[in-house]
């Protein structure tokens, strides 16, 4: 309910700017303006500046109100600030909306128990009622109770272990992008969060910092992740460790319909998705990998052209159903750590990619591996096609350089 509120909000608010765009002429001036057309050009990246927020407000408290609509979840946003070891500020900017930790208060099983907790509740649930049956309705629907047992194993097997979980949420990824109409998104994802705090530990639920750290943790614990991507269509995707499948918003029934099932990502793209802008201040490694492949003498003897819309979850998208390669490394002059936050940006998109066939790495190691210490902690991602990643680390690794 959320995705689609704040999908209406997004297209109501790009069709407004046009309209007031349209509705207000440019005015022709002589040469003795340019002061004005200065100070007009400030107003105008205050509009957006001002656009922005509002928007980045209005879909984090959307966002909010309705998992807080559940009544079982406490929902707080992560500690902003923090500092990297470069000195870089690690948080979103002070408009921004941060990132929003909903956690369960829901309790499988006793408190501090640990496995076998579901098949207990359920057991309780019944409340005896096997006793209150007649011996001719419990053989009639000994079938029916094969199946519930059934059911019931798979479900200990997958949740059994869970007491608590804690969902992470980017509310809108690339709101500065809204006003021109280029995708923006909703990312997500749910943790197990009784595995973050180890021998028993208890969350102190009225300690947001406390609570922050039931996300940290790294991304092949992820026990699901999506995100919701804002376009021409509205597109929810998700994986839930067994496949990604993707859902197309009907705005004539207003629900999402199944329109990509088992959806799995191109062994090889053509494709290529970075802002070279910070080229210069990359690895020697990366950069002779992208011209090999920009020249046609990589791999594949094709030419690869470079696509890159600068909102993270619309890249990605593209790379997941075209192929490719999507990467923001890290920089020597600018973002000496990567651009892109680990816990709720590049590790739960890495994880929808992983499970529809695709790669990543941070360019050591696979991304999904690395474990964060801040919620806000920046890290260099590369994920896309099998054979692209294959390749590209073959570069990052000194292989490819040292042979040529």
């Amino acid at each position: 309910m959320a995705c689609k509120t704040i999908s209406n909000l997004i297209h109501s608010s790009t069709t407004a700017k046009l309209s007031t765009t349209a509705a207000v002429a440019p005015v022709k001036s002589d040469s003795s303006s340019s002061n004005n057309n200065h100070n007009n050009q400030d107003n105008d990246n205050n509009l957006r500046d001002n656009s922005m927020k509002r928007l980045d407000q209005i879909s984090k408290n959307v966002l909010q109100n309705a998992l807080r609509f559940t009544g079982r979840l406490r929902v707080v946003e992560a500690p902003r600030g923090g500092i990297d070891s470069n000195g870089e500020e690690e948080g979103p900017a002070a408009h921004q909306p941060g990132v929003t930790i909903a956690y369960a208060l829901d309790s499988y099983g006793k408190e501090g128990s640990g496995g076998g907790g579901g098949a207990q509740q359920r057991k309780s649930r019944k409340g005896g009622g096997g006793a209150r049956k007649s011996s001719a309705s419990s053989s009639s629907s000994s079938g029916a109770a094969l199946k519930e047992k059934r059911l019931a194993a798979y479900a200990d097997a997958k949740w059994g272990k869970t007491r608590r979980l804690a969902a992470f949420f980017d509310p809108l990824d690339g709101s500065g992008n809204a006003d021109a109409a280029i995708p923006t998104g909703t990312v997500f994802g749910v943790f197990d969060a009784d595995a973050a705090f180890p021998r028993g530990e208890i969350p102190d639920m009225k300690d947001t910092a406390s609570l922050a750290r039931a996300v940290l943790q790294p991304g092949n614990s992820l026990l699901a992740a999506g995100y919701c991507m804002y376009s021409s269509t509205t597109i929810l995707v998700f994986t839930l460790g067994g496949g990604t499948h993707g859902f197309t918003l009907d705005p004539t029934i207003n629900e999402f319909v199944l329109t990509h099932p088992n959806m799995k990502i191109p062994k090889r793209g053509n494709i290529y998705s970075c802002n070279e802008a910070y080229s210069e201040g990359w690895d020697d490694n990366l950069k002779q990998y992208l011209k090999t492949i920009k020249t046609g003498k990589g791999e594949s003897g094709q030419r690869y052209t470079q696509r890159y819309i600068g909102s993270m979850v619309g890249d990605v998208h593209r790379t997941l159903m075209y192929g490719g390669i999507f990467c923001c490394p890290s920089d020597t002059e600018v973002h000496h750590n990567g651009n892109l936050q680990l816990v709720y940006k590049s590790a739960p998109m890495a994880y929808i990619l992983e499970h529809a066939g695709g790669k990543s790495t941070n360019g050591e190691n696979n991304l999904l591996s690395v474990k964060p210490e801040r919620v806000h902690q920046r890290s260099p991602c590369f994920m896309g096609s099998p054979e692209d990643m294959d390749e590209l680390m073959t570069y990052m690794s000194g292989e490819q350089g040292a042979s040529q």
